[in-house]
């Protein structure tokens, strides 16, 4: 029974309530029907788009052709699963081969700074002048840099920076215009 009706009321609301949802129902189905209709008759015109191309294997050491299907779904890169396996396996090998050659670089380069040299000094015949002249210069703004913000510092230090500053900068001149 309902909030401030009586007992005959509140049947034939729930009578009507009962009515609208069959009906609301029955509408909502004959739509669906419909709407069905509709896209069997469009797939019905639609061309079909199920049809093979050729494609190879994306595994560098297979590379045999397959079908490769157009349509719905991922495209197949691999001409079987086993290739895809391989190539995978591959993949992960050579990944590994490079982290290992990396940290062998990295660890080689830690001993050659243990030994108090950059990686630089080691191979000085193959550095050009260009190189050389550009690191100067980079190194004469760094010092540039320092000399405007020293603030109070021992000016022994101060003095000591700018003749070396001038010094090299000379030296870079007549590089650059020699």
């Amino acid at each position: 029974m309902r909030c401030g009706m009586s007992t005959a009321e509140s049947l034939a609301f729930e009578r009507k309530l009962t009515w609208n949802r069959r009906h609301i129902r029955a509408t909502y189905e004959v739509v669906m029907a419909e709407g069905a209709e509709h896209v069997r008759s469009l797939a019905g015109e639609a061309v079909d788009d199920q049809f093979d191309l050729p494609d190879l294997c994306a595994r560098p050491q297979c590379r045999k052709e397959f079908r490769q299907s157009v349509g719905r779904g991922r495209k197949r890169d691999y001409c079987s699963e086993t290739c895809r396996r391989l190539a995978d396996r591959d993949y992960k090998r050579a990944k590994a081969t490079v982290e290992h050659f990396e940290k062998l670089a990295r660890r080689s380069r830690h001993d050659v700074l243990a030994f108090g040299r950059s990686a630089d000094e080691l191979d000085e015949e193959a550095v050009s002048d260009e190189t050389v002249i550009a690191q100067a210069v980079a190194a004469l703004g760094r010092v540039d840099a320092v000399l405007r913000f020293v603030g109070d510092a021992d000016p022994r230090l101060v003095e000591e920076l700018e003749a070396l500053r001038d010094g090299v900068r000379g030296v870079v001149t007549r590089a650059q215009a020699g």
